[in-house]
């Protein structure tokens, strides 16, 4: 394994260096001509970013204190100053990698005990690597998300020639939509959805306590595809101005789509 680039670590001089581990961004494809420079600060808020070779392809790392990102991660998770500051800078780094090369993201805190184990694993599953290149090539992910607005406040029945006239009024005001129709609607929605992506999950737990939820996605769309996204999108939201509103997050790194084996 041979380290391409990286940046200038900051060290404290006559200071012994805490035990380490490899902190792994994404892994990128070789590119033709020379390593891009990263400019985003590292995970830990000191620590470079370094490209490091692993046979055919890059792996974008950084060398970070293992105390707190193997031993004591369970607690540092716990931390949500530290793990929002850390998250942010985690996507900061796979968001510019993913910018210059073929990427495929890793995780939050993925981490291995050396370089040696790190060549392991990419050596491994050097096949499955491979397919997810394939799979999310030219394409980001994005979040889709579909609320329910609150029903609009009841205005006055007007005044009816007959007590009749007045009753049938009101009742229609109070009758809600079909809830058959809203379904349907909201499949329709994600079928549209699902025919332009090239591939689609469900979205993640933590996103399902929402106030108003009722329906939220991840699909990976090809970048030539992007603007029939954003008509589909379109569409919809003027269709369901008065009953629901629909929030899209991205363009992502594709973590939702690179599989459990790479």
């Amino acid at each position: 394994m041979t380290t391409l680039a990286k940046g200038t670590a900051k060290s404290g001089a006559g200071k012994r260096a805490p035990a380490q581990v490899v902190y792994l961004y994404a892994i990128s494809r070789m590119p033709e001509r020379r390593v891009p420079a990263i400019a985003a600060e590292g995970v830990n808020g000191s620590s470079p970013v370094e490209a490091v070779r692993c046979d055919d392809v890059l792996c974008w790392i950084s060398r970070v204190a293992k105390s707190d990102f193997a031993d004591h991660i369970v607690e540092r998770m716990d931390n949500l100053e530290w793990l929002s500051a850390a998250g942010l800078r985690h996507q900061r780094v796979v968001g510019e990698i993913a910018g210059k090369l073929p990427t495929v993201p890793a995780r939050f805190a993925t981490v291995f005990l050396n370089q040696a184990s790190l060549e392991k694993h990419v050596d491994e599953r050097r096949d499955a690597i491979h397919d997810a290149f394939a799979r999310v090539a030219d394409a980001d992910e994005w979040g889709i998300k579909v609320f329910a607005l609150a029903p609009p406040k009841l205005q006055p029945v007007k005044a009816a020639s007959s007590g009749s006239e007045y009753l049938k009024r009101k009742a229609k005001m109070l009758q809600p939509r079909s809830r058959g129709k809203l379904e349907a609607e909201l499949e329709a929605f994600v079928a549209a959805l699902k025919d332009l992506a090239a591939a689609d999950g469900p979205g993640g737990k933590a996103s399902a306590g929402q106030p108003g939820l009722v329906w939220h996605g991840s699909f990976l769309v090809r970048r030539h595809d992007r603007k029939k996204l954003e008509a589909t999108l379109l569409q919809y939201a003027k269709q369901w101005h008065d009953m629901r509103r629909i929030d899209c997050s991205g363009p992502w790194p594709p973590y939702s789509f690179v599989g459990e084996d790479v």
